[in-house]
C-alpha cells in the first residue's frame, strides 16, 4: 500500500515482532514524551500520515533500532522517483514526481583518487 511515509511497514513489523499492540506502542511513546494515541500509531502504520524526521528518530529509540531499520530496502542505483513511488503515493510527492529528474547515486564518483586528493591538499598516508 502506498501512503505518506516510508516507515509504515517497518513500524508495523517491529511492533508485531515485539508482541506489542498499537495501544502498547502508543503508551511507550507517551512515556517518552510523544503524545500519540492508538489511532495515531494506526495512521503511521497505515501510511495515512506524514512522519517528520525527528519522529522517525523517536520511534527508532523506542524500538531500540537504528533509524535505517525503519526504512525500506532501497535500490540506490534506481531513479529516486521510481524508488519513492513504490512507497509514497506519487500525487503526494512534492514536487510532483513528473517534475523530478531521474537521479541515481554511485559512490565511486565521490571518492577522489590519489592525484585529486593531492591537488586539494589532502594528506595521503603510506
Amino acid at each position: 500500500m502506498k501512503g505518506l511515509n516510508l516507515i509504515a511497514r517497518q513500524v508495523s513489523r517491529l511492533r508485531y515482532q515485539r508482541g506489542w499492540t498499537q495501544d502498547e506502542l502508543a503508551d511507550l511513546l507517551q512515556t517518552t514524551g510523544w503524545f500519540i494515541t492508538r489511532s495515531g500509531v494506526s495512521k503511521i502504520e497505515g501510511g495515512s500520515i506524514y512522519v517528520p524526521d525527528f519522529r522517525v528518530v523517536w520511534l527508532a529509540s523506542v524500538f531500540k533500532v537504528e533509524v535505517s531499520d525503519l526504512l525500506p530496502k532501497i535500490d540506490w542505483k534506481a531513479p529516486v522517483v521510481e524508488t519513492l513511488g513504490k512507497y509514497i503515493t506519487p500525487a503526494k510527492l512534492i514536487p510532483p514526481a513528473e517534475l523530478l529528474l531521474s537521479v541515481s547515486f554511485d559512490s565511486a564518483q565521490f571518492t577522489p583518487n590519489k592525484e585529486e586528493r593531492r591537488s586539494h591538499g589532502i594528506r595521503i598516508e603510506g
